[in-house]
């Protein structure tokens, strides 16, 4: 394999997933995650390649969502990552970024093809939309040390969020879909690449 931002199709664009105030306030090494994605928007800004921010919105019906109000506090994406000015925002009501929101015609207008996935939660949105993205036929790079979740308890018991992250590093590294390629890199490594790839 190629070195090693695959561009195949297009460019480079980093996805930050739901890093906001009321997603991320109990999240594993939350601080430590939000400094790790504030290291990759620095250096895709610098190398020109786009942000994508994807941020959750109240739905009633939806469980462990009631605070997440339009406008509130909880709602409103983390000040150490906020969005530049002119950087896309996508909204979600569901778990799959890529289901009912503008996330992919956003992706199709950036002529991006490769996604680097951050943000939260490990185990409902970051993996949902991971698959979508690669069920939608994007390459995408999972940042191993720079997605968060939360202790889940269950019925056999609570399983550490730690565990859970690693899981999905795991996982992600044997996804099979067709004519894609799913990474799972630390952040150092990704920063790296964002710096030394020229942008297409």
């Amino acid at each position: 394999m190629r070195s090693e931002l695959r561009e195949r199709g297009g460019k480079t664009a980093l996805v930050v997933i739901d890093v906001q105030n009321g997603v991320v306030a109990d999240g594993w090494n939350a601080e430590g995650v939000i400094s790790r994605i504030a290291t990759l928007i620095a250096a895709a800004r610098e190398s020109g390649r786009p942000v994508v921010y994807i941020q959750h919105e109240q739905l009633l019906e939806t469980p462990g969502f009631d605070d997440l109000e339009v406008g509130s506090d909880a709602w409103r994406i983390h000040e150490a990552v906020a969005p530049a000015a002119g950087e896309a925002v996508v909204a979600k009501r569901h778990a799959d970024a890529f289901i009912e929101t503008t996330l992919e015609d956003t992706l199709t207008g950036l002529g991006a093809g490769h996604l680097i996935l951050t943000g939260a939660q490990s185990d409902a949105c970051v993996r949902s939309t991971s698959y979508g993205a690669l069920r939608a036929g994007y390459d995408i790079t999972l940042v191993s040390d720079a997605h968060t979740t939360s202790d889940r308890p269950t019925d056999a018991g609570v399983i550490a969020a730690e565990q859970i992250i690693a899981h999905l590093n795991l996982a992600n590294q044997f996804i099979d879909y067709p004519e894609t390629t799913s990474r799972v890199m630390p952040h150092s490594a990704v920063a790296h690449e964002l710096m030394v790839v020229v942008t297409k």
